[in-house]
């Protein structure tokens, strides 16, 4: 059973990859592109491909957008098109409406018109690696409902101590989610007894202020 239902529009780099995943992962994804092209190429891999200008307020109504969980707009070259697109869309009743942007003057003024959320992939790219750099023993953290999932290496400051007296969801709000084989493949087993060693690989989940300060590394 298909998880939930997704309108792609614009084919680009970023809306192909989002609407290949999408369908991967099992929900039912309708891709729309003026590119013939770029349909032809994807229409097997999704469960319903359009060839449509979606700037069209004809095509907006077939389109029956409504119906989708959210609707991503990810054509980015013509700000006026997309800005067309958002505002046809929110007249047609669409439930969500996310949308790519490259600036941060588009962005508040997308907000402004009705998106309910506009991604800039290559700030969050620079963003999330930044934080990588700046974060020695976090190799990535996601937000996630308010709180954050993250990989994790075992600092000095908590290392050789059993979980039990370490108490890292009393005193933190963390979870250790997994602990990973020195080589990184697979997962052992964890309890109340294990000892954490400095350099151990983890997937935590809890505050993510508390995960930066507990493994940020360069503690004193």
């Amino acid at each position: 059973m298909a998880k939930n239902s997704y309108a792609v529009f614009g084919m680009g780099v970023f809306g192909s990859k989002l609407a290949t995943t999408l369908a991967s992962s099992g929900n039912t994804v309708l891709i729309c592109d003026r590119n013939a092209a770029k349909i032809e190429e994807l229409k097997d891999k999704v469960a319903d491909a359009v060839i449509a200008d979606v700037t069209n307020e004809e095509v907006i109504r077939e389109l029956n957008v409504s119906k989708f969980d959210a609707v991503i707009l990810g054509m980015s070259s013509y700000f006026e098109s997309q800005v067309l697109a958002l505002t046809l869309l929110k007249q047609a009743g669409a439930r969500k409406v996310f949308i790519k942007s490259t600036s941060l003057i588009q962005e508040k003024i997308l907000y402004r018109l009705g998106a309910d959320e506009v991604i800039q992939p290559e700030l969050d790219v620079a963003d999330r690696l930044a934080r990588r750099l700046s974060l020695a023993n976090i190799s990535d953290i996601f937000e996630f409902k308010g709180s954050a999932i993250a990989d994790v290496i075992v600092p000095d400051s908590i290392a050789d101590i059993p979980l039990r007296d370490l108490d890292l969801r009393g005193k933190y709000n963390i979870t250790i989610l997994l602990k990973y084989t020195p080589d990184g493949l697979n997962v052992c087993s964890i309890g109340p007894e294990t000892i954490l060693k400095a350099g151990d690989q983890l997937t935590v989940f809890g505050d993510q202020k508390s995960i930066i300060e507990l493994f940020r590394g360069n503690q004193s």
